[in-house]
């Protein structure tokens, strides 16, 4: 594969139901449905969705895609692991052509942090969001408990996009500590850049963080760069700062190969939830990555 295939396969987790695109169910099953059977099918991963709607998922689901997918979709589930109702619905979730490869959730602190990871299932990958500045006695945890950490790097105002340097704080966090990790929210576009928060026409416009931005920086932490050379990466808008050859994907003084890339996806930065897949897409064929 080139570089950028290796970079961004399986990058994409499809959110459609989530703000700001927070689609209807059916809509959201046939546009991925649809996204699977595209030229781009490689870049998606799971299906994001609540657990509270795990059952409206599995009905539509069986009414729209009438067994004709050729592989089991993956499921990402995002629940509240203190509510043993939606802990229940994914114990009891039966599969068949579906699979639940991850639960996400969220916590405040250590101490709410251990008992989410005691009552989330452990068959299951399971990714914890919480608040940046408590990374440090977080992240031990998620260690300890093989499960993996997640940031909310956008949202539907300008106070949710948290500022590079905290970006910069949670991945050397997370590299330092050893623990993968899963994006969030605000990574529709590339490069970092000014864009509006949602699609209205009215919308208020923001400065956004990039998911190259991201996960370029995220492999800089995961091969020991220091502070200067991550905020750095986060920062650039010129998406002509990164270049992209067969198997070498270079920025500034920085140069990543093929081999290291699949090592940063595989072990470390993992992916990215995002309401559209439509537009990564429709960006990296501007900058002609695809």
């Amino acid at each position: 594969m080139s570089a950028a295939e290796v970079l961004l396969t399986r990058i994409v987790d499809y959110a459609g139901l989530f703000p700001p695109a927070a689609l209807d169910m059916e809509t959201a099953v046939r546009n991925y449905q649809r996204y699977l059977g595209g030229d781009e099918a490689w870049m998606l991963g799971s299906f994001v969705v609540p657990a509270s709607r795990l059952r409206e998922f599995a009905q539509v689901f069986d009414r729209v895609c009438c067994g004709e997918q050729e592989n089991p979709w993956t499921l990402s589930v995002v629940c509240a692991a203190e509510r043993a109702d939606e802990v229940r619905v994914v114990e009891e979730f039966q599969e068949g052509a579906l699979f639940i490869a991850a639960l996400e959730c969220r916590a405040a602190d250590a101490r709410l942090t251990e008992a989410a990871l005691a009552a989330l299932p452990p068959s299951r990958r399971r990714y914890i969001e919480f608040p940046i500045p408590r990374s440090s006695e977080i992240l031990p945890v998620l260690e300890a408990n093989g499960a993996r950490a997640k940031i909310r790097t956008g949202g539907l105002t300008p106070e949710t996009v948290p500022s590079p340097e905290a970006v910069v704080q949670f991945l050397l966090a997370c590299a330092e500590a050893g623990v993968a990790f899963k994006a969030t929210a605000g990574l529709h576009h590339p490069v970092r850049g000014l864009h509006a928060l949602t699609s209205d026409a009215a919308s208020q416009r923001t400065t956004m963080h990039g998911f190259l931005n991201v996960f370029l920086a995220a492999a800089l932490a995961y091969f020991g760069a220091g502070e200067e050379a991550l905020l750095k990466t986060l920062s650039e808008a010129s998406p002509g700062a990164f270049r992209i050859d067969d198997d070498v994907i270079s920025w500034h003084e920085h140069e990543l190969i093929s081999d290291q890339l699949e090592q940063v996806r595989r072990n470390f930065a993992i992916s990215f939830g995002s309401c559209s897949f439509a537009e990564p897409v429709r960006d990296l064929k501007e900058m002609r990555w695809l």
